[in-house]
């Protein structure tokens, strides 16, 4: 089979309408989901994680699926807040890793918990609890990961402390 030549492909690609150029890059490239998680701290320096009702029910970040036309920073707000009802501050962007087992990427943000955490369940998590850096649950493998990777930062951002 021989490769078809570049360059009269780019002059008919670029002269199509940008419309169709998107739908032809969306034909051939593999679809990836976007997440958007976030390495929670609260005002005493303890990671906030959550026991979700779909999936995996370990322990990791909260957050959720980035929506259509939806700032990545913004998504974690309103997926934290559909899920506990607590506002949050987000912070630093630090990481955005590929999935190993699944097509889909995640973005993870730093961010602070300023309201107490809320007791109980919801009709998305089974638990929500703050853990001290040094005393984590058994955590779902690629937030720990993360979190082992980019705690410090986001502990030192959220306490307004120079990061380690």
């Amino acid at each position: 089979m021989t490769a078809l030549p570049l360059r009269p492909l780019a002059r008919l690609y670029n002269a199509l309408p940008v419309h169709l150029q998107r739908a032809v890059l969306a034909a051939t490239h593999t679809s990836f989901l976007v997440g958007v998680v976030g390495l929670g701290v609260d005002p005493e320096g303890r990671i906030v994680l959550a026991r979700h009702r779909f999936g995996t029910p370990s322990w990791r970040f909260l957050g959720g699926m980035l929506d259509r036309h939806e700032d990545p920073a913004d998504s974690l707000v309103r997926e934290i807040a559909e899920e506990t009802g607590l506002p949050v501050t987000v912070g630093p962007l630090l990481a955005v890793a590929n999935g190993r087992s699944w097509a889909h990427v995640e973005i993870l943000y730093a961010y602070l918990v300023r309201d107490p955490l809320p007791g109980g369940s919801s009709d998305e998590l089974l638990a929500v609890a703050a853990f001290a850096p040094d005393d984590l649950p058994p955590m779902r493998a690629d937030h720990r990961a993360l979190l082992d990777r980019h705690a410090g930062a986001a502990i030192a951002w959220a306490l307004g402390v120079p990061a380690p």
